[in-house]
């Protein structure tokens, strides 16, 4: 468990074994469906953006906030963007019945509807609800600061790194406070060394450009170091840091404002914490992107996920620790949910990140561990939001990644249920203790959420596409395409070049829309080229395969 006192002393010494599952979590988020799969996720004209804001004047004014950059994605994705304004509670179940209800209340097309979603305000003026059931899908981002200036400075600066010149690559920083600990040593074993190498395999074998980095914080790990190696990176960079975040102190926390201030905060051990008073205008990560795995990093809900499970294990005496002192740290009865104060401080910087992906509630080491049938290491579900980053894919987009393991999960928790041949009957305590880690894994991967717009990225130079011709793909012409080409009627060749080229390009993966906005055509016209090249190409190569 990542979760530490102000102290520096971790809260759980060793790892808890979930032999019994007690209650369950959130509905699964199971998708039924894929909006315009066949483009590319990262293109606002078919993808769309859209913006969910608190119902009355609280709505009222963060839209009137965040109105230049509602702007900016009108232009950019040729069309208005969708507003919806949903209520301040709704459960899990009411927040799927929303969805349904409202955000896909006209029977029409879905592709319509918009896949990037904003979310504006806090978590008691808009429920986490809403981001899980929209993650399975779509791709979901909130902003949230505690007063009106966080939202302009993040606006601002969104807007200012979308006009700013392009890097050729990025950078991935990994960085682990090695406190010894168990939680960080595993951290350091099975995610942030093999996650590194990951990384650099992806360089290797072409399919990644980017410099991979270890930010060594030392044996005895303080902040200075931090400070120092993202004050001002050389590219957009990714940070990755792995940490306890700070919980409640002994005897849980007294003021509800000292737990906004401080719970979720980088803790450093004997050097104290890193948190929002250290980040307010200091150069960190300037447009870059970071994520924080530490308990409580991104907020804390008003309900946990773990809170029934862990009160059933201490009670049954399961786990041979006390399990009581994380209670402390979990929401009371009628507490307010909040975003951490730490990545607002930072997303308001105008010298800071323009995303930040982390943890609401506990934050385990399942996220990237299969505990469930043997101990087996999965750095890849977490590095692969890093590498999509590093490719130039859209932040929300690389955080989807982390939605297929919950759909792995969840498919298989579904498949065990249904292979039950007395589903009434007790399971053997093998099999109860599998199902409680696979429960462990969704929770803990469901629990990731993503700070700042979902279609912010990198400044990165967009990767380059495969480029090619006919006569690049057959440099020796076969004959029995001659009959083709030859009744073809004379048009001026640098044209049709050009206008191939943009075929080409789309059909490698690149968004229509943009490619006609290039070619100064419609898009209607471009896509009528595209379906006249497909079918004169398709006849010849019948011919071709029929000999003639």
């Amino acid at each position: 468990l990542l979760l530490a006192r102000r102290d520096g002393a971790p809260v759980l010494q060793g790892p808890l074994r979930p032999d019994r599952l007690a209650g369950d979590g959130p509905p699964g988020e199971d998708p039924d469906y894929l909006w315009e799969e066949g483009d590319d996720p990262n293109a606002l004209p078919e993808q769309r953006w859209g913006v969910i804001a608190p119902q009355g004047e609280d709505g009222d004014r963060l839209l009137a906030l965040v109105q230049p950059l509602i702007e900016h994605r009108h232009r950019q994705q040729g069309a208005p963007p969708k507003i919806f304004r949903a209520p301040s509670a709704l459960s899990p179940t009411e927040a799927l019945r929303w969805r349904k209800r409202v955000f896909e209340a006209d029977s029409g097309l879905r592709s319509e509807l918009p896949r990037f979603l904003l979310l504006l305000g806090d978590l008691d003026v808009l429920p986490l609800s809403l981001e899980h059931a929209f993650a399975g899908d779509a791709f979901p981002g909130r902003l949230c600061f505690p007063t009106d200036a966080g939202y302009q400075s993040y606006v601002a600066k969104l807007l200012r790194w979308e006009q700013a010149r392009e890097a050729a690559r990025g950078e991935a920083l990994l960085c682990g406070v090695r406190d010894g600990t168990p939680a960080t040593l595993i951290g350091e074993r099975a995610l942030l060394a093999p996650g590194h190498d990951l990384l650099e395999e992806s360089c290797r074998n072409g399919k990644l450009d980017a410099a991979i980095a270890r930010l060594d914080l030392g044996a005895d790990p303080s902040p200075d170091p931090l400070f120092a190696g993202v004050a001002a990176p050389a590219q957009p960079t990714v940070l990755f840091s792995v940490s306890h975040g700070e919980g409640a102190p002994k005897g849980g926390w007294t003021v509800d404002a000292d737990a906004r201030a401080r719970q979720g905060a980088m803790c450093f051990g004997k050097h104290g914490s890193l948190t929002a008073a250290d980040l307010p205008s200091r150069p960190f990560l300037p447009g870059g992107v970071w994520c924080m795995l530490a308990c409580y990093g991104a907020g804390t809900p008003d309900a946990s996920a773990y809170h029934r499970w862990l009160a059933a294990l201490a009670q049954s005496g399961r786990y041979m620790g006390r399990p009581d002192a994380v209670l402390e740290a979990l929401p009371r009865d009628g507490a307010r949910p909040f975003i951490a104060a730490l990545p607002q401080a930072v997303l308001a910087n105008p010298d800071g990140p323009l995303g930040f992906i982390g943890h609401i509630d506990l934050a385990w080491t399942y996220g990237f561990q299969d505990l469930d049938d043997r101990v087996v290491s999965r750095p890849g579900r977490l590095m692969a939001t890093v590498r999509g980053l590093l490719r130039g894919d859209r932040a929300g987009v690389s955080l989807r990644e982390l939605a297929r393991g919950v759909g792995m999960a969840n498919t298989e928790i579904t498949c065990l249920q249904d292979q039950d041949l007395d589903p009434t009957g007790a399971l053997p305590p093998a099999e109860q203790a599998r199902r409680a880690h696979l429960w462990m894994l969704r929770q803990d991967l469901s629990a990731y959420v993503l700070l700042g717009d979902p279609a912010a990225r990198l400044a990165l130079t967009p990767r380059a596409r495969p480029s090619w011709s006919l006569a690049d793909a057959a440099p020796a012409p076969d004959p029995t395409l001659h009959v083709a080409m030859t009744s073809a009627p004379e048009v001026d060749a640098d044209a049709l070049a050009r206008l191939e080229s943009q075929i080409v390009r789309h059909l490698a993966g690149e968004p229509l829309a943009e490619l006609a906005a290039d070619a100064g055509m419609s898009r209607d016209a471009l896509q009528a080229a595209v379906d006249a090249y497909r079918t004169a190409a398709r006849a010849a190569l019948a011919r071709h395969l029929a000999g003639r």
